[in-house]
């Protein structure tokens, strides 16, 4: 008995630099508005019938001045068609702003502002300074005309950064 007790620190201290000893987790919270741009002939091709390559800008604010910080890159496909429901799944990749190198994955359902005004995506994982992100997105519509959409994204995650040793950067 007294030689397990002995020899189980060295055991944990081994499997914790086994397992990732050599880096520190902490959990994160982003909670922020961003706003996405769906322009119908710009910036989405058709891949075949019901089926959409999309790459729309991703804006800091909702107005014509603001930034553009990433793209929501992916596909979306009409899912149901007498309601108008498409299923998206996109990486939105940001490569300006706070998190510039960073993207979410994200998938789910939208529609026009009549069909589906408001919904949610979920988040299903990250990369960069979002690693392992897992949350929600809730949107509205809030433009829509024949040629483009607006999404006002509230967006809500967890993510994990990832410290190495002696990194204040918070970059792996």
């Amino acid at each position: 008995m007294a030689s397990y007790q002995s020899i189980a620190p060295v055991l944990c201290m081994l499997a914790l630099l086994f397992y990732g000893g050599n880096a520190l987790h902490h959990d994160s919270v982003l909670k922020t508005t961003l706003y996405i741009k769906q322009s119908f002939a710009k910036d989405q091709r058709t891949l075949g019938d019901g089926t959409v390559i999309i790459n729309w800008p991703i804006k800091d604010g909702p107005g014509a001045a603001a930034n553009t910080i990433g793209h929501a890159e992916g596909l979306t496909t009409l899912a149901n068609e007498p309601s108008h429901f498409w299923v998206t799944i996109m990486d939105m990749v940001f490569d300006r702003g706070s998190h510039a190198g960073s993207s979410l994955q994200v998938m789910g359902l939208h529609g026009s502002k009549k069909d589906l005004p408001q919904s949610q995506w979920s988040v299903m994982g990250g990369t960069g300074q979002l690693t392992m992100a897992r949350g929600i997105i809730k949107y509205n519509i809030t433009q829509e005309d024949s040629s483009s959409r607006t999404f006002e994204l509230y967006i809500y995650v967890y993510y994990t950064t990832i410290l190495a040793f002696g990194d204040t950067r918070g970059n792996p």
